[in-house]
């Protein structure tokens, strides 16, 4: 049995955490979490890392330019203005938190996330070298291996709308985390949406893929979605194509957990699919 419009409302997020490196794409994209916050009337967090080099002789002097008191107070006063713009643009009724963490980008987000019991990080896909980013990954690219929330990656492209379509990749080789399903089920409950299963594998004919997918479909009873299975081994131009097809506003992944080791040398596909979508990502853990 679905849950009805009245019950899907009363499933919102509470926390919002929106990680910035104060780039033009990073901006765009605090309006897009700006946006959603609104509509789920959560808190928003905006969030900065800064790394201040222990070599630096700025150490020496507290009041020095590049110093690290100086380095907080500048990213905090950032935080502050890029929060007022909002509140100026939006209105004043998402409670804003601004947030800024010594320490390196990854686990200075993870730690906020942590700290702040976050339902959701959001991130641009790419920040100060978005061509780099897309050859090589960005630091919201690799937070994908290291989230301990839901990260949202929203290309810096992409206007707020609505989540009303969404794509979810499976992989039917490697049975889904089921915490991990289940989270991507509250979302889709909490954005009150269809949800387009997607299965992609080389032989999608064979009778025990068939039963894997339907197994999948089974625990999806709770949200209004649809089923289709494709043949295919290139598992990002077979998603992009078929989220365009379907005019999704939002593709939901599972990322694989991998060793460190196997990380050094083989990029997931939620990684890959991060660094080149033109739509936004939402990878569940």
């Amino acid at each position: 049995m679905y849950l009805s419009l009245t019950q899907v409302k009363l499933l919102r997020m509470k926390t919002i955490v929106l990680a910035t490196d104060f780039s033009p794409n990073a901006n765009k994209v605090a309006h897009f979490a700006m946006q959603l916050a609104l509509t789920q009337q959560a808190t928003l967090i905006l969030m900065h890392a800064f790394h201040f080099w222990p070599t630096n002789p700025a150490e020496t002097g507290a009041d020095f330019p590049l110093s690290a008191k100086a380095m907080h107070n500048d990213s905090q006063k950032t935080l502050n203005h890029l929060a007022h713009t909002l509140n100026e643009q939006y209105g004043t009724e998402v409670n804003i938190r601004c947030i800024t963490k010594e320490g390196y980008p990854i686990p200075a987000i993870r730690e906020v996330a942590e700290e702040e019991k976050a339902d959701l990080v959001i991130m641009s896909t790419t920040g100060t070298a978005p061509q780099s980013a897309q050859l090589m990954g960005s630091v919201a690219t690799s937070m994908v291996a290291e989230t301990n929330v839901p990260l949202l990656l929203v290309p810096p492209s992409v206007r707020y709308t609505d989540v009303k379509n969404v794509v979810l990749g499976v992989d039917l080789d490697t049975p889904p985390n089921a915490v991990a399903l289940d989270t991507a089920l509250r979302f889709a409950r909490q954005f009150g949406c269809v949800v387009n299963l997607l299965c992609i594998h080389p032989h999608p004919a064979e009778a025990h893929i068939r039963t894997k997918a339907e197994h999948i479909r089974e625990l999806m009873v709770s949200v209004p979605h649809t089923m289709t299975i494709l043949s295919g081994e290139e598992i990002y131009d077979t998603l992009l194509t078929f989220a365009h097809e379907n005019k999704a506003d939002l593709i939901m992944m599972l990322p694989q957990a991998h060793s460190w080791f196997r990380r050094l040398f083989v990029e997931g596909e939620t990684e890959r699919f991060a660094r080149l979508t033109d739509i936004p990502l939402l990878a569940i853990v």
